[in-house]
């Protein structure tokens, strides 16, 4: 009893503190969404001048991914990840002292750099240090806190902006990143990357990723990146992003191209889509425990979740109803993340977690380099209904990776 109690404040902790960094890095990544409108007023800036800077951002990480894939399996996730937090805070603070178009791209394109280090090195470390019965629901709560952190981020921006202005938004936000980054430091020794064999409750093995980098090379990571079930797993990444990209980053905008939607109206029906993600991540983490990855949970959620957000985009309704419709929407979203992550887990060999997360970011963080220059080519052109068409074809195109992907490991464990 007292080693199971012992498991599971340990899980906790590790789960707690990776989660926080990793709120931070969803919010930093949606700083711009909420205020769009604002900076195009004050600076003149063009939609397709902010699709420049987020997608500035997301070529810079696409860049690194992969690369800090590898360095983490290697040398372990600590030191790229508080750092990967300080450097990105340090950037957003930055921004609200920029004046020129070129400051803006510059830093996000840091931060985005910077960014690049979370994916590799949360999972890492949650998978080879969280005990295999709790991984589940480690995933989802690891997910829930990229989600609250977009949850808070339009509410968090209209109102420090509301009360210090876009810039005292920027500072203030960064500034708390910072201080988060420093905390982490003081739990230096809980993220040691699992670099110890956990066992589970019954006495198994239960690292899947523990760091075995004697028995691995450059040359045999490359070739486990380009087998059939990681090659899968990476357009899944792909087809998601490309569609939430869209939802997340210019929803807003949209609305008020297509109707003149307020600011607070839209920002309020956005942020309930992203609280709806994060109520169907809660029960998805569950499910993915109990049953694993599912292809009807699978069908039910990418299929719902697409016709949704076509539905809110062409069809006449109030904001009550536009309310309702994307916060279930993000349900649908929600409930097969945490699948998704199991999905990879078990795909991916042992000493191997760090890499292939890199390479399925590279995949997602390119398409949202890409994304957001068209959804705001569109919406400079006034067809802001086409964000919504794009996003939920892209999201319902994704069930089809996810079938494909065979439910085992690629190579031997």
């Amino acid at each position: 009893m007292l080693n199971l109690n012992a498991s599971l404040a340990s899980d906790i902790r590790i789960t707690s503190v990776i989660s926080g960094g990793h709120m931070f890095s969803h919010f930093y990544f949606m700083v711009f969404g909420p205020i769009m409108p604002l900076l195009v007023e004050e600076l003149n800036f063009s939609y397709t001048m902010l699709a420049v800077i987020l997608s500035a951002y997301s070529f810079s990480s696409f860049a690194v991914q992969t690369p800090i894939g590898f360095i983490v399996d290697k040398f372990g996730a600590r030191v790229p990840l508080i750092a990967g937090l300080l450097i990105m805070s340090v950037s957003i603070m930055a921004i609200g002292y920029s004046v020129y178009f070129w400051q803006f791209v510059l830093l996000y394109a840091i931060a985005g750099m910077a960014n690049s280090v979370f994916h590799p090195a949360d999972y890492s470390i949650i998978s080879g240090s969280v005990d295999e019965k709790r991984m589940g629901r480690a995933f989802g709560v690891h997910l829930f806190s990229g989600h609250f952190g977009w949850v808070i981020c339009p509410a968090t921006m209209i109102g420090a902006s509301a009360v210090w202005g876009w810039r005292g938004a920027f500072i203030a936000v960064g500034l708390t990143g910072i201080a988060y980054s420093f905390f982490m430091l003081t739990q230096w020794t809980s993220l040691d990357g699992g670099n110890k064999k956990r066992v589970s409750n019954d006495g198994k093995d239960g690292s899947q990723d523990v760091l075995d980098n004697k028995s691995s090379s450059l040359a045999s990571g490359i070739r486990l990146l380009f087998t059939f079930p990681v090659l899968m797993c990476l357009l899944f990444f792909v087809f998601l992003t490309l569609g939430f990209t869209g939802i997340r980053t210019f929803f807003v905008s949209a609305m008020e191209v297509l109707n003149g939607m307020s600011l607070e109206n839209s920002n309020g029906v956005l942020t309930g889509f992203i609280i709806g993600s994060t109520i169907g991540i809660s029960v998805g983490g569950i499910l993915a425990d109990k049953i694993g990855p599912n292809i009807w949970i699978a069908a039910i959620s990418l299929i719902g979740a697409g016709c949704l957000i076509v539905f809110s985009g062409t069809l006449p309704m109030s904001v009550n109803m536009l309310l309702c419709i994307m916060t279930l929407a993000g349900v649908f979203l929600g409930l097969l993340l945490p699948s998704r992550d199991l999905l990879v887990r078990r795909v991916t060999p042992k000493g191997s977690m760090g890499k292939v997360v890199g390479f399925l970011s590279t995949g997602m963080m390119g398409s949202a380099a890409v994304a957001p220059l068209i959804f705001g080519f569109f919406l400079d052109d006034g067809n802001a209904n086409l964000v919504f068409w794009i996003s939920g074809i892209f999201v319902a195109l994704a069930l089809f990776t996810f079938a494909t992907t065979p439910q085992r490991t690629p190579v031997e464990r």
